[in-house]
Formats: C-alpha cells, structure tokens, sequence
C-alpha cells in the first residue's frame, strides 16, 4: 500500500528542516514521516541523487525510534521515492522518475535499461550442471533427470543491484557455456556460439518479498517487494531454450506492458 500523497497544507509549509514542517495529521508515525520527507522533495528542499540524513539523525529529528524512521524509510523505497545502497558510501537516496521497460519488447530489462543510460554491470554467482528434477524438467520440456546448466547471476545498474537472473538450459544445447565469460548478453553468447535465437518468450508476474539469499544481494530489507518473473524461452522448432527466473526490486524501473489489438 502506498503512502497517501501529504496533504495541501504541508505541501504549502516553509521548510525549516525541523519537526515543526510536519502535519497534525492521525496516523502512524512512519507514514506522517514518510509524508514529511515527499514534501521536503516536492519543495525542492531535497532532489534527485540527494543523499538523506542516516537514521539515527532522523530519529533524533522526529522524536521516534530508529524502528519507525526504519519503517518509513522502507515505505518510501517501495513507492520508488528513494533508493538505498550499501557499503562505506552506502545511505538513502532521493531518485528520479523511474525509467519505464517494456516487458513485451524483444529487448530484456536490463538492455532496456542500459541503453536509458543506467549502466549495467553483471556478476557471475552460480554456474553449476546437474540432472534436471521432474518440476524443472518439464519447465525445459527435457526427460527427466537430463543435464541441465544453472546460471545464477546479479545485475546492477548505476551501482545499485536490482536484479538477480537464475536461468536454466538443456546442457546438449550449450556444451562448454560454464567456461565462458557470462558477465555479457548471454543472449548474444548463445547466438554468437551456438546460433540459437529465440522466437517466443512467455513470461508470468508476481509479487514476492525478498528471501535472505535476496536481501542479501539485492541489499533490501525484508519488507522490500520484489517483482519475480519466471519465463521460458523457446526456438523456431517449438524446443525450450531457457527457463529462468528473474526477481526484479520494484523501485528499479516501472513495468509496462503493451498490447496491440487488431480489427
């Protein structure tokens, strides 16, 4: 649920960057905080890339517990309002519009991505081969317990980490992919080596909360909504290619689908 857009009267307060700015309104804390920092933005006394205040200084600002900033924070990033890093030059950031994908384009996410200026960089995690089990064997449309090639990776873009891929290949089809450099197109690896293009994707949404194995290399609190998509990939000749499953943080970039119907 997203946080109600603060009232006329705070969006017409002077910012003076202390608790006065905030509104009498009822309502939790976080979410009159959360409201608090949306008008800071709307008044430009705070603006894309900015980096805030550490918890600590906002808890002391407002008068509440580094649990509730922490709540609010995490509110604020799943509205896409902010983003957060981690390491030494780690915090909360105030971004811009989210860039838009499209998931019908031929194009992935991430192409989509980088050629919006969002540079992306990709980490290898998991290349491991291994019989396939029924459920992933039928995914791949492969006898069961055929050699499969696991590729797990992390994908950031602008330095920030918002998606991890976990595609699945029948092993016959990529002989020698684990040696392979994987931190590129593996779209443009498969074509490039094995003259293998795809010609239908179909993919399924739905809304996930991070596991720790995500929170940890997505750098996301358990609170945070993950968009997973599974899809499956298939050749001219109707033969599954790729079965994978992506999960996308949902302040990376808007999801749009486009539909085109015919008279």
């Amino acid at each position: 649920m997203g946080v109600s857009p603060p009232p006329l009267a705070l969006r017409n307060l002077r910012v003076d960057g202390t608790i006065r700015t905030m509104t009498s309104r009822s309502g939790p804390a976080y979410a009159r905080i959360a409201a608090e920092i949306i008008a800071r933005i709307e008044a430009n006394a705070l603006s894309p890339g900015d980096r805030l205040p550490a918890e600590r200084d906002l808890a002391e600002e407002f008068g509440v517990a580094r649990m509730t900033v922490r709540q609010a924070l995490d509110q604020l990033q799943m509205d896409g309002v902010i983003g957060r890093k981690r390491g030494r030059s780690g915090g909360s950031f105030v971004l811009g519009n989210r860039p838009v994908v499209e998931l019908t384009h031929r194009r992935g996410i991430l192409p989509q991505l980088d050629a919006r200026g969002h540079a992306v960089v990709t980490e290898v995690l998991t290349v491991e081969e291994f019989n396939a089990p029924a459920t992933l064997a039928a995914k791949l449309r492969v006898p069961f317990r055929e050699p499969v090639v696991r590729i797990v990776r992390v994908h950031h873009a602008a330095d920030t980490p918002v998606l991890i891929s976990d595609s699945h290949f029948p092993a016959h089809l990529v002989p020698g992919i684990a040696h392979m450099d994987l931190n590129g197109s593996l779209a443009e690896l498969l074509d490039r080596h094995w003259s293998l293009s795809p010609a239908r994707k179909e993919e399924t949404l739905a809304p996930g909360v991070a596991t720790p194995f995500e929170q940890e290399h997505l750098g996301v609190s358990p609170a945070m909504p993950l968009l997973r998509i599974q899809r499956i990939t298939e050749l001219h000749n109707h033969r599954v290619l790729e079965y994978s499953e992506d999960v996308l943080r949902s302040d990376a970039a808007a999801v749009r689908v486009s539909t085109a119907f015919s008279n």
